[in-house]
């Protein structure tokens, strides 16, 4: 069996001169599941629409502010009204998934959800900007004030406030309408990572899928120990990581989303058929991907991993 999901990285799409022409990387709506579209529309961060039967459930926000009308166009392109949104969770606080919280909840009402961990870390950084600079040939991320002079100079500004209304409790799922959606904290990527778990069925084939997502897979700069360490973090986030996708990987998931397209290789693997879900049925996809990760954080402690 060729498998065509894997972990596929591709440098430059969230750099500041691809987001000067968004519209070149300018994506259609697209069906993961049979209740679940990818709404982003860009090919950098998913955005994930759930039709519980009873609103909607959008996952993450968009990858900057000026996509946002891409999330809202993708929206009603999904055969969807963006005001039916109930619930939006967001995977981790960081800018690229969580910069449209606020003028979502604005046109919806909708509640905003994150990890209690993520939302110390979402004040810490309300009115700063990142970038990810290489020094001595390693990526680094820094933090900046956005009224700085060095912020408006780069032609960086601070995301709309949003307020975080609602926290995970992995003891108790996330219930609308058809939908039970599980929780389960992540750190690594940040400290409050949370990936979800829940089933989706297709109503003409009778098939129930189990659909899972991994909110933080990121691992270079943010999980090596020069990083951790500027950025205030335990090094024990990145073993934390490494254990968890170990364990995780071992569950059975039939659809695994990827809140980046170069996660899982899913851009050329979009399908012609924007209905058609079918070709992400993959049950090899969310082990391999995990695992690969996991072993991409090894490397950064060989000290640590001898085997």
């Amino acid at each position: 069996m060729e498998k065509i999901f894997y972990y596929a990285p591709t440098a430059g799409r969230l750099e500041d001169k691809s987001m000067n022409v968004h519209w070149e990387h300018a994506i259609p709506a697209y069906k993961n599941a049979p209740h679940v579209w990818n709404v982003g529309g860009q090919d950098n961060v998913c955005v994930f629409l759930i039709d519980t039967g009873d609103g909607l459930i959008l996952i993450d926000t968009g990858l900057n502010a000026e996509t946002c009308y891409l999330v809202i166009d993708r929206i009603c392109q999904s055969g969807h009204d963006p005001r039916d949104i109930k619930k939006i969770l967001l995977t981790h606080w960081h800018n690229d998934h969580t910069c449209n919280a606020r003028v979502l909840h604005e046109l919806t009402g909708a509640e905003i959800w994150l990890s209690r961990e993520d939302e110390i870390e979402h004040k810490k950084h309300e009115n700063m900007v990142g970038s990810i600079d290489l020094v001595d040939g390693k990526p680094v991320m820094s933090w900046i004030d956005a009224d700085s002079e060095e912020a408006k100079l780069a032609g960086k500004h601070a995301d709309y406030p949003y307020e975080v209304t609602n926290f995970y409790d992995d003891d108790k799922p996330i219930v609308l309408g058809n939908f039970t959606i599980r929780t389960k904290l992540c750190p690594g990527h940040t400290p409050g990572v949370t990936s979800f778990f829940f089933e989706d069925t297709d109503e003409e084939t009778g098939k129930t899928y189990k659909v899972a997502l991994h909110g933080g897979l990121g691992v270079n700069p943010m999980m090596r120990e020069d990083q951790l360490k500027k950025d205030g973090y335990p090094v024990e986030l990145a073993h934390r990581f490494v254990k968890d996708c170990y364990e995780l990987a071992k569950l059975p998931v039939d659809i695994a989303l990827s809140s980046h397209l170069n996660q899982a290789n899913i851009l050329p693997n979009i399908p012609k058929d924007p209905n058609d879900y079918s070709v992400f049925v993959a049950d090899y996809a969310w082990a391999d991907v995990l695992i690969n990760r996991a072993d991409a954080v090894k490397a950064l402690y060989p000290d640590v991993y001898k085997d």
